[in-house]
């Protein structure tokens, strides 16, 4: 995949809650994802997608949740 592409496939999940949500539906079969991803208009191959996927399982619920903009703890007190 170009880093073009990549970072709009990563942008479009960090602006719409929605993709995220779907895309974590389906972080246990990779041929899903990319069938997905492929619908969504993303040119992903098998090994963007498990790259993907070995990186998202890296991090923890929480982690994604910062990331995504779910932090409960913001504004600070």
């Amino acid at each position: 995949m170009s880093s073009t592409e990549l970072s709009r496939f990563l942008e479009d999940l960090r602006n719409e809650p929605r993709l995220l949500e779907e895309s974590r539906a389906l972080l246990r079969d990779p041929e899903a994802a990319l069938r997905w991803a492929r619908e969504k208009g993303y040119h992903l191959t098998p090994a963007d997608i498990q790259e993907l996927l070995d990186s998202d399982r890296e991090l923890s619920d929480d982690d994604l949740d910062q990331a995504a903009g779910g932090d409960d703890n913001w504004p600070p007190v």
